[in-house]
């Protein structure tokens, strides 16, 4: 790990890997669980004690923006009483338990929650470039001023294996700006992958026109994300929720790729969405959402609006591309 400060080759060559930065890391600093077995160990390695943090605020707070450096997170769940803001630019977050973002903070890998009111988002980021992998960030209140699990707000940044779940609680869910991941008018071209919108075991979703998935801006058009292998989940019985909600004919800009995602509502009584995707302004927006071998289950259509927002590549198997059928026809 580290040897009187200095990185290990093997811990070098695993975040040179990991983060494709090649060999432009800045300082590790590592995040434990209050006297837990890995604090006890890495204290027992000899790691720096100005290098090991129990709360996600003071780690970041060690950080240097535009440095590469990076917060080493090992399994536990975090609590935070109040939004993070992710201001430095080229500043990383990476959770040690591996890829598996199943579960929420009570059977927790690395997972990062609220159940304070009013922390409207758990991470906001505003540090262009920063990348973040591995973990679940929830937003667990009661309130309608908690509004999502993370915003992105910035150009560049990179999500690998991480889980977003809001609206975990029946006011959030009641309230159509409630979501579990927020893009803003700055949240330009993310790369978005194997990770997990939404969920579909806390909390039915009941407001019309809300989405799992929200731009959550009315300017800015932000432009040219990529969410790739991405599950976007929701449960409920509102047929008029949505999974991603476009509230403004400038919330989004041009070319958002949706590649090999499926989209999932889940209901006790069969009951499907009407649509996908909920977008305002026909006329103004063209080809915003680009749909590339997506599916959707538990959904009637990817949009009702047809307004040239949503299109896709996916072969015509019924008369929407995509939606899910029951395979029972027999080979001939």
């Amino acid at each position: 790990m580290i040897k009187k400060g200095n990185l290990s080759a093997s811990l070098l060559n695993w975040l040179m890997s990991t983060l494709q930065l090649g060999p432009g890391i800045g300082d590790v600093f590592y995040l434990v669980v209050s006297g837990s077995a890995y604090h006890v160990w890495l204290l027992n390695q000899k790691v720096s004690g100005d290098h090991i943090f129990t709360t996600l605020a003071a780690a970041y707070a060690a950080t240097t923006a535009s440095r590469n450096d990076v917060i080493l997170a090992f399994p536990g769940a975090y609590v935070q009483t109040a939004e993070l803001a992710w201001t430095n630019a080229h500043t990383h977050l990476i959770g040690l338990g591996g890829p598996n973002i199943g579960g929420d903070y009570s059977e927790p890998n690395v997972v990062f929650y609220t159940t304070t009111a009013n922390v409207a988002s758990v991470l906001t980021v505003t540090g262009a470039y920063s990348q973040f992998h591995n973990f679940v960030v929830e937003n667990n209140k009661d309130d309608a001023d908690n509004l999502t699990a993370a915003t992105i707000n910035i150009y560049g940044t990179r999500w690998k294996s991480v889980a977003f779940h809001g609206n975990m609680q029946s006011t959030q869910n009641a309230t159509a700006v409630c979501a579990s991941l927020y893009i803003g008018a700055a949240g330009m071209y993310p790369l978005i992958e194997d990770c997990i919108i939404g969920q579909d075991v806390w909390g039915e979703r009941a407001a019309a026109n809300s989405g799992v998935l929200r731009f959550s801006s009315t300017g800015g058009r932000p432009n040219g994300g990529i969410f790739r292998r991405c599950q976007l989940l929701s449960t409920g019985s509102t047929v008029t929720c949505a999974m991603v909600a476009i509230p403004a004919a400038t919330s989004t800009g041009r070319g958002w790729l949706f590649d090999q995602c499926t989209f999932q509502h889940f209901n006790d009584a069969g009951v499907s969405l009407n649509q996908a995707f909920y977008s305002v302004g026909a006329g103004v927006e063209k080809h915003t959402m680009l749909l590339h071998q997506c599916s959707a289950f538990g959904i009637d259509e990817w949009q009702d609006a047809d307004d040239d927002v949503v299109i896709s590549t996916m072969g015509v198997a019924t008369i929407g591309g995509g939606l899910h059928i029951q395979p029972t026809a027999t080979v001939s």
